[in-house]
């Protein structure tokens, strides 16, 4: 038998695939699929809390995937993609949004957080020219939405995504004329 090279990748999607088909994610399963013992899988990460890191940032970029769909192939706002690849995410990854934004408290640390705040409270800057603190306040207020609608998707709700879309637009509107139209 030949001598294939395990790569952080390819650990990384054995991973991926483990979680996507509900399997439990240890150095041993890993190892077990990429057909070698442990060693290799521990010469590439020190332990199973470093290669867990790395794996949620794998998973992340996975999701942010979803979200340049949007950008590419709908042509949407910048701001709105985030959304819809957030709910498509939970819809078609169903294990990987579970254990990104299920399996452990979903929180205002947790948003703060995520790979794509920073990106995302810059975006909702530059395409409606309000201060950071009012991005971050009502960027916040969007995910909630955002998150209620992924869960439902998670649990295979029929929404299609032209109704997902009017979904996010009329909380849009909704929390944008609450926050930014208010006439003194």
């Amino acid at each position: 038998m030949a001598n294939k090279k395990i790569t952080k990748d390819s650990i990384l999607d054995c991973a991926v695939e483990l979680i996507r088909q509900g399997d439990e994610l240890s150095a041993r399963n890993i190892a077990k699929r990429l057909g070698c013992s442990t060693q290799p899988i521990y010469s590439v990460f020190k332990n199973m809390a470093e290669l867990e890191g790395e794996l949620y940032l794998y998973i992340q970029r996975i999701h942010k995937t979803y979200i340049a769909q949007y950008v590419v192939n709908k042509g949407i706002l910048d701001y709105k993609a985030f959304g819809m690849g957030f709910v498509k995410f939970a819809k078609i990854e169903k294990q990987l949004f579970s254990r990104l934004y299920i399996q452990k408290p979903f929180d205002r640390k947790c948003l703060e957080e995520d790979a794509y705040f920073i990106e995302v409270v810059k975006t909702i800057q530059e395409e409606y020219g309000i201060s950071h603190q009012q991005a971050v306040q009502f960027h916040l207020d969007m995910t909630i939405y955002s998150y209620g609608l992924a869960v439902m998707q998670h649990a295979d709700s029929d929404m299609s995504d032209d109704e997902i879309s009017q979904r996010l637009t009329t909380q849009f509107r909704a929390l944008y004329n609450l926050y930014f139209d208010k006439k003194d």
